[in-house]
């Protein structure tokens, strides 16, 4: 949960810690180090390491800051963090698509599990009573005898999600397979991962995040329509006055 006085997180730095950096350390960190008449100085290994520690700072400090878990550093550093590890044993490329398929399909197992549950995730993410308004809504969804079609609405944006995630694991897998063809541990991989990195923001990332944008707004483009509130009204007192 973020504090209500938090610090706004800083989108940039979040995409440079997160994203950018790892993904030129992977694929041009060698090369530069060659230009500048160092080459050798560092192993594929080493590279890989620098890699991890970027996601991982960022978290720390985004934490020191924020006093808020950043879940793009979380993500960043796991997908590193395997990389890194797959680059240190020297495995095979089939594991970095089993790698880069798990983590879309761990998040929508996730989703599908607790759908049931008295914290569904979809509720925890689109839901969240620090930004809306959770207390007004569920009162005039009551009023209005709406249970029935409130649920639906969160069950629509929970099968949008999952709709996501198998889109993610299969393109994630077919992208990893075509683009990694190379071993852990050498310096073709490294410069593979980086290039896999950044395509995979454009081809996947992106499409995915379509996907979510339009699950969250038919969540609350139902509850407005439901409520007969405007989406300002939707949003938390201390959200809406900013």
């Amino acid at each position: 949960m973020t504090p209500t006085n938090a610090k706004r997180e800083n989108l940039l730095l979040n995409i440079i810690f997160n994203i950018v950096a790892p993904s030129v350390t992977f694929s041009k960190l060698d090369d530069l180090l060659k230009k500048v008449g160092l080459e050798g100085i560092l192993s594929p290994t080493q590279i890989l390491v620098i890699a991890v520690s970027m996601p991982l700072a960022y978290g720390i400090y985004d934490y020191i800051v924020r006093r808020n878990v950043n879940l793009f550093s979380v993500l960043g550093f796991a997908n590193v963090g395997l990389t890194g590890l797959i680059g240190v044993l020297a495995l095979d490329g089939l594991w970095v698509a089993v790698k880069e398929a798990s983590l879309p399909a761990i998040f929508g197992i996730l989703v599908l599990a607790s759908a049931k549950t008295e914290k569904p995730l979809i509720r925890t993410i689109f839901y969240n009573p620090d930004v809306i308004d959770v207390d007004k809504i569920d009162e005039i969804v009551t009023e209005r005898n709406e249970e029935s079609a409130f649920e639906k609405l969160f069950s629509l944006a929970t099968l949008l999600f999952i709709v996501s995630s198998v889109f993610s694991v299969v393109m994630n897998f077919v992208l990893a397979r075509i683009l990694v063809t190379s071993s852990g541990g050498t310096e073709l991989f490294n410069e593979q991962m980086g290039r896999m990195t950044w395509i995979s923001y454009i081809v996947i990332v992106i499409p995915g995040m379509a996907i979510s944008i339009v699950a969250m707004w038919k969540l609350y483009a139902g509850i407005m329509k439901l409520t007969g509130l405007k989406f300002e009204e939707l949003m938390h007192p201390h959200h809406s006055k900013k």
